[in-house]
């Protein structure tokens, strides 16, 4: 050990698991900004879900098929961030074992 300097432990100064989520997600919605699609949901999942209620809602009066459908895009906007959360790790534990092989 050096004169003065402590061994650094190999997790010490690395981001805590939520402040590393809380960094992802604000970098997807930082990216919605940029990309100018303030959209929360993207237009594929927005048609998807369109489907699957015209095809299982019928009948409803409108007020409820609203309720349901902006439930739906609720789903599917918090599935589409957590997607983003977890392909962003995937790709970061990828890139990370492809560096550690070099």
């Amino acid at each position: 050990m050096e004169h003065g300097r402590r061994k650094r432990h190999p997790k010490e100064g690395m981001c805590p698991k939520r402040n590393m989520e809380k960094m992802i997600r604000e970098m997807y919605n930082n990216m919605l900004k940029e990309t100018g699609d303030m959209e929360k949901i993207s237009r594929e999942t927005k048609e998807e879900i369109m489907v699957l209620l015209n095809s299982e809602m019928e009948g409803l009066e409108p007020e409820e098929y609203e309720k349901y459908k902006d439930f739906a895009f609720y789903v599917g906007c918090a599935a589409e961030e957590n997607g983003f959360v977890k392909g962003f790790r995937y790709a970061f534990r990828l890139f990370a074992e492809c560096m550690q092989q070099e």
